[in-house]
């Protein structure tokens, strides 16, 4: 028998063998459909009609979300309801009716091309999986045009869901069942609502497969891996059986790490460490929690800007931060300021286009030149920080000046707030990114002047290394273990311990165990990351002793390349530990 095999990313790890069952998508119509004069009243009245009926659609999806799997997942419909009654967005329409003399349809389609350029042209993966919001309301809105029978969730059962994407509330809806064993999409990423939802459902996920919705037929036999981000179509019975047994060492793998997730971090030796997690969204705190996170290592504030169509207010930053800090109570909160421009734009701010984004306004950049948004956020984190879990986490500083201006700008945001008996934690701590390679040399003087570092690799050793890690000409070249790095890295480390300050990392080597263990080795005793990692993480660093890692760090800062690196380090661990990489490498 044929078969394919498909490769994609995967975004919510484990094995599923099963049926396909393919699901439908509205596509809006790209030809102008005009109306007479006369008939102009009658579009604007279908369009109010679908607009309501969506607006009661998206109440009861709420409830029922809420009601089956949790107040954390139904966050997804209010975001849309907003959207939805954006008076803007909804004026725009009657115009495109007005003045086109077009169908309802039509008015909903330029709306929907419009925001597609934009999102599409964001270069941030996590913004542009936020057009799936406003697509989203879209969709139901046009669906509610013409109503016609739809395919019920509930009629797909133990099957795996193929798309070429699926919007949140349909994401929402049909994984909520519990009668779902994978999902394989065209589209989507890592941080998509799919992926957040089936991660923490547990349901093998993978996604960018281009054209798998075109490719299979319903009924198709499907192998889905979550883990390395393949899809199979119609495997033989010989590669059936060799999943089949892949699927039983991973899910007792997943049981083993259940357990661990409970334990007490600490090496052999009993050294501690405090593994943490990254998020986007508030509703990701217990999530994160359960997986063994020890505190929110770091809170990407910028997805409060894209659960709108306007600016966020004060009391919208507050709401978030107050509620991040108390479901995380009494563990830490570390919440990084707004990291948008350049590449990063979002519609609501009209950020001018750069030649060379990843290098320009962004991050601090941006914030420093847009005080009024940059005292807003600061005033609702201070507000939020009563219960003294708190800290502030500045992106992308490269310089001692900039420091200058934040610890400005955070004094008179503090003078304010007691003017006004306004309560806030006093003693919040304020720490920086080490993210541009100028600031990891620096680290010994910036460190004077803030409490803390936060180590975010991922770019650092890109800006470091001169490589762009998502481009597949170059990809090769980016080597958490190359020796430059490791020996950047050491000075930052060792910076921060001089001053007695903290330093964490929060980029992807802290979710890999063998980098994991080198940079426990550098001094790093916190780590953050996507929480789906923390357990592997923890059982690495419970395996093996801090003498030994240290020795063999040692051994393999003396090295050349990044390949002797991790051969050095492999073999010196497990001779003296070797299970330390059973469940983590």
């Amino acid at each position: 028998m044929d078969f394919t095999r498909l490769r994609g990313v995967g975004v919510s790890p484990g094995i599923a063998l099963g049926r396909a069952a393919l699901v439908g998508r509205v596509l809006f119509s790209s030809r102008k459909e005009y109306v007479p004069p006369h008939r102009v009243e009658d579009e604007l009245q279908r369009l109010k009609t679908a607009v309501a009926k969506t607006r009661a659609e998206l109440a009861e999806l709420k409830d029922t979300i809420r009601n089956k799997v949790g107040e954390e997942h139904a966050f997804i419909f209010d975001a849309h309801l907003l959207i939805l009654d954006d008076a803007t967005l909804l004026s725009s329409f009657e115009k495109t009716i007005r003045e086109e003399n077009v169908r309802a349809e039509t008015a909903l389609s330029e709306a929907y091309e419009h925001y597609r350029k934009i999102f599409d042209g964001l270069g941030d993966e996590y913004f542009k999986q936020r057009k799936s919001d406003v697509a989203d309301v879209l969709t139901k809105v046009y669906r509610n045009l013409a109503p016609a029978a739809e395919e019920s969730a509930d009629d797909v059962r133990d099957k795996i869901l193929v798309a070429h994407d699926l919007l949140p509330s349909e994401a929402a809806l049909r994984l909520s069942q519990g009668n779902v064993l994978a999902v394989a999409l065209d589209m989507g990423g890592s941080t998509s609502h799919t992926a957040i939802l089936a991660r923490s459902l547990g349901i093998p996920t993978v996604v960018g497969l281009r054209d798998i919705a075109a490719t299979i037929k319903n009924g198709d036999l499907l192998i889905v891996d979550g883990t390395d981000g393949e899809v199979i179509i119609n495997p033989p019975l010989t590669v059936q059986k060799e999943f089949q047994g892949k699927k039983a060492k991973y899910d007792a793998y997943g049981r083993e790490l259940k357990k661990v997730a409970a334990l007490r971090s600490q090496t052999l030796d009993g050294v501690r460490f405090s593994p943490m997690a990254n998020i986007e969204l508030p509703e990701e705190v217990a999530h994160a929690l359960s997986y063994g996170a020890e505190g929110i290592g770091l809170f990407r504030s910028e997805f409060i800007y894209l659960q709108r169509s306007t600016l966020p207010s004060e009391e919208d930053h507050y709401e978030i931060y107050a509620r991040l800090a108390r479901e995380a109570q009494p563990r830490p909160v570390y919440i990084r300021t707004i990291d948008i421009g350049g590449e990063k734009n979002l519609p609501q701010l009209s950020i001018q286009k750069e030649p060379n984004p990843a290098l320009g306004l962004r991050a601090i950049r941006f914030s420093l030149q847009n005080p009024g948004l940059f005292r807003t956020q600061i005033r609702a984190i201070l507000r939020a920080s009563t219960l003294k879990n708190v800290r502030i986490l500045i992106p992308m500083i490269t310089e001692v000046e900039e420091i200058g201006e934040v610890k400005a700008v955070f004094r008179d945001v503090q003078g304010e707030l007691a003017a006004k008996n306004i309560p806030f934690d006093p003693d919040i701590p304020l720490g920086i990114m080490i993210e541009v390679p100028a600031a990891a040399a620096l680290a010994d003087v910036l460190i004077k002047d803030v409490d803390y570092f936060s180590i975010g690799t991922n770019d650092l050793i890109q800006y470091y290394l001169a490589v762009d890690r998502s481009n597949e000409f170059v990809s090769y070249l980016y080597k958490p273990l190359h020796p430059a790095v490791l020996r950047l890295l050491k000075f930052v480390v060792e910076a921060a311990s001089r001053a007695g300050k903290d330093v964490t990392v929060c980029g992807e080597m802290a979710a890999d165990p063998l980098a994991a263990m080198v940079l426990f080795g550098l001094g790093v005793r916190t780590f953050s990351m996507n929480p789906i990692f923390i357990p592997r993480v923890k059982n690495a660093l419970r395996s093996v002793s801090s003498r030994t890692v240290r020795r063999a760090l040692a051994k393999a800062l003396t090295l050349r390349t990044a390949q002797e690196v991790e051969e050095q380090l492999i073999e010196a661990l497990l001779v003296e530990h070797p299970g330390a990489f059973l469940m983590g490498y």
